[in-house]
């Protein structure tokens, strides 16, 4: 990994820093030393204050799944490929900017955009979805076991469409 870059008679090239792909500099979503399907999860993640690696802790705690409805996210679909979207308290940070320390969980799209808002719209005495409720009174990003806490959590992009999942270390720093 970390390959330096390399000019040859096709041009520059250079290798992503996280999965060590080949950077297609023609191609659009790639962020700054990251490939096109590992920046959005890059700029997700930066977006709200967070790092990789903290994301990658995430859902290590939450076995590569959505916290509320437990399924996967799909490789791809008629929007392009599925990332994760990260939730967070909509009460603690304006549109300027994420504090980080009110990040939830990573949910599957349906879950963050149908559910928790929707959810969190409703009179107290309406809120009887259990699984919602045990997210929101213990948000799996919040819990002690999701500092960045193992080998597996430093490197790599986990929130890559779960593509990293099967060889993530699970040996503590």
């Amino acid at each position: 990994m970390g390959r330096k870059r390399v000019v040859d008679e096709f041009g520059p090239e250079a290798w992503c820093e996280a999965c060590d792909d080949l950077i297609d500099f023609e191609e659009p979503g790639r962020a700054k030393g990251h490939c096109a399907e590992c920046g959005p999860a890059y700029r997700q993640a930066r977006r709200h204050g967070i790092t990789i690696q903290k994301v990658n802790a995430i859902l290590r705690v939450q076995d590569d799944s959505c916290a509320i409805c437990g399924e996967y996210p799909g490789d791809g679909g008629m929007e392009g490929i599925s990332y994760w979207q990260i939730d967070h308290d909509q009460a603690c940070c304006n549109r300027s900017g994420f504090c980080g320390g009110c990040v939830r969980g990573l949910l599957c799209k349906t879950c963050n955009i149908r559910g928790v808002a929707w959810y969190e719209r409703l009179p107290d005495d309406r809120r009887d979805w259990p699984r919602m409720n045990a997210y929101l009174a213990d948000p799996p990003a919040q819990r002690p076991e999701a500092k960045v806490s193992t080998w597996g959590d430093l490197s790599g992009v986990r929130a890559r469409a779960g593509s990293f999942c099967s060889w993530r270390s699970s040996r503590p720093l």
